[in-house]
């Protein structure tokens, strides 16, 4: 039972992260049906800004003031590539259909990937000094130990998602982009800016999966394809909850961080947990396609 409470607390907060960029998935599919593959890779270079931040100022100021730094500076970097990628990759093609807007996500994503190559020449960057020593205390939990800044994930995913559904319930860029997810033509000519709304969408969605991709790497590396299992994983946690709906988001990265965990404790090794997100993926399709939180849409023809 230890080794199980061990893998269940892990697993959250695995999961945690896993919601937190299935937010970003889940944000821009749901204004503009776009799967943003690209998302991953916001992550991965919010990760490299928050390092670089951490090299400016590493020594000179607090950890109390540090570490809240990077994060900050990895979500705006995240912001600013999420814009930039909006305006420059997908704005072009958003009329020439699903197919063209998938082939641009990817090769948006390995574009990222390749230019990440000539930061430090691709080689994995780690924390180090006070910040890295904190990153790297474990705390014992059942029969193993849990990186203490994991627990971090948790309250950072929930707060982030009630913020973002507050944001979209309950503000006038939120009616903008619930208008938009409805009917961009009758949006448009409602008076609404499509085109900035949209990017802001972009640019929200960037932020958060750079603040990801920055508590990712204080426990593990910086390297250009970092973003991409999580990405990919993330992914597979908004269909499971729903994409489009941002409970679903938050549900669906939880669900499938737990659900690897299970299946190392049921003896699967380690080095495949990531193969139970696609079989999950798969028997969600099968059994729920719209996800656990999503809604059915009936379209009239």
């Amino acid at each position: 039972m230890g080794n199980l409470w061990y893998h269940l607390v892990a697993g959250l907060c695995q999961g945690a992260i896993f919601s937190l960029i299935a937010l970003g998935y889940t944000l821009v599919y749901g204004i503009i049906k776009l799967i943003n593959f690209a998302h991953g890779e916001f992550c991965m270079l919010g990760a490299y800004a928050g390092y670089a931040i951490f090299v400016l100022l590493a020594g000179h100021v607090p950890l109390a003031v540090l570490l809240p730094t990077i994060i900050l500076a990895s979500g705006l970097a995240g912001a600013v590539i999420g814009s930039l990628t909006e305006r420059l990759a997908y704005r072009p093609i958003r009329q020439a259909g699903r197919l063209s807007a998938l082939l641009t996500a990817i090769g948006v994503s390995l574009l990222l990937q390749n230019l990440a190559k000539f930061i430090h020449n691709g080689n994995p960057i780690t924390y180090g000094g006070a910040l890295g020593e904190l990153a790297q205390r474990s705390i014992t939990v059942g029969t193993g130990g849990i990186r203490a800044i994991t627990f971090l994930y948790i309250p950072a995913s929930i707060g982030l998602t009630v913020a973002l559904w507050f944001l979209v319930q309950r503000t006038r860029l939120g009616r903008a982009m619930r208008a938009i997810s409805q009917d961009l033509i009758a949006a448009r000519l409602m008076g609404i800016d499509t085109d900035a709304v949209i990017n802001r969408t972009f640019i929200i969605g960037g932020f958060l999966g750079g603040i990801a991709g920055t508590l990712i790497a204080l426990v593990a590396v910086v390297e250009p394809l970092m973003g991409f299992m999580p990405g990919l994983n993330a992914f597979v946690a908004s269909v499971v909850g729903g994409i489009g709906s941002i409970p679903g988001a938050f549900v669906g990265g939880y669900v499938l961080g737990v659900v690897q965990f299970l299946v190392v404790w049921a003896g699967v090794p380690t080095a495949f947990k990531d193969v139970a997100s696609f079989v999950l993926l798969i028997l969600v399709l099968m059994v729920r396609p719209e996800g656990i939180l999503g809604r059915r849409e009936q379209v009239k023809v």
